[in-house]
């Protein structure tokens, strides 16, 4: 008997069990290959919700600057000066666009090394068209980089629209937007830079600014106090009459900013969320809470609440 004869069954016997066991083998395979498929990481995308939500924050920002900031103001100071707080307010907000898109997105947000520099890298909005995206607080998902400079072109805007107010009716025209652009440049453009880019030096000591209160409000805050400081008294103070002359349009101002300001807080969450609702239900209680205290506080003082306060 030759070997070929011996191994000739041995060989079929295993050649059945392999195409026995192939369909099996191959179940195995099409049973794994979803679950590696889903394990694989989902790849970034722009959500048109999130993108026409931050379109609507965008606008109510601008709402608070146009013409809400420049009613409240305006109806503060005397009758005579009302053009002027109002022409200041939003000829400030219109610099400060300028300037925006030409440097301030750039010095703010331009992707450099620096801990309190942007660089140059994005001035004139270079490499920013309508396939770039920006990074919320969600990993995966991004907006487009065009509505994230807006929203952050009006809080450069007003930003320095609220100084505005400290020293109104005590300082020229042309002395306001000299002030505003180096304001700008050497203050606000790098604050906004060390708090919210990753690269910033706050921001790596683990500062949290969730909608402005460092880079907006306090730094507003600092230089309203040091301009009105340095500007001094209002001619006649103590001896003209300087009460408001419309408490009415600065109701109406002031009713503006607080509509706007789910914008600015609900907006500052960069997506349609649950941390952006957080922000919507705040500013709804805490501006209440305000309204409350304030009239109590005044009732008690005063004898009564007045608008003025």
């Amino acid at each position: 008997m030759s070997l070929s004869k011996i191994t000739n069954p041995i060989s079929t016997a295993w050649l059945a069990l392999g195409v026995s066991l192939a369909p099996v083998i191959a179940f195995a395979q099409d049973a794994t290959a979803p679950a590696a498929t889903e394990a694989a990481p989902a790849a970034p995308s722009i959500d048109k919700g999130d993108t026409a939500f931050m379109f609507l924050c965008t606008i109510l920002v601008l709402f608070m600057a146009v013409p809400g900031l420049g009613l409240f103001y305006g109806g503060l100071v005397r009758a005579k000066n009302m053009l002027s707080v109002l022409m200041q307010c939003t000829v400030v907000a219109a610099a400060c666009m300028i300037a925006w898109v030409i440097y301030g997105y750039s010095f703010a947000f331009g992707g450099g090394e620096s801990a309190i520099f942007g660089g140059f890298a994005k001035t004139f909005l270079s490499g920013v068209d309508m396939n770039s995206a920006a990074a919320t607080f969600t990993a995966g998902v991004q907006i487009p980089e065009y509505i994230f400079v807006m929203f952050q072109m009006t809080f450069a805007a007003i930003t320095p629209a609220l100084i505005v107010g400290a020293f109104a009716e005590r300082i020229k025209f042309s002395a306001v937007i000299l002030f505003t652009l180096l304001w700008s440049i050497f203050v606000y453009y790098p604050i906004a830079h060390m708090v919210w880019d990753a690269k910033g030096y706050l921001f790596g000591l683990g500062a949290l600014d969730f909608a402005g209160g460092t880079v907006v409000h306090i730094n507003a805050g600092v230089a309203g106090l040091v301009g009105a400081f340095m500007v001094g008294k209002r001619t006649g103070f103590g001896k003209d009459m300087m009460a408001p002359h419309s408490m009415t349009l600065t109701y109406v101002g002031a009713a503006m900013l607080w509509v706007g300001w789910f914008g600015f807080n609900a907006g500052s969450n960069l997506e349609a969320s649950g941390g952006a609702m957080l922000a919507t239900v705040n500013t709804f209680v805490a501006t209440a809470a305000a309204i409350l205290s304030w009239s109590a506080v005044e009732a008690l003082a005063r004898g009564k609440a007045s608008m003025l306060g």
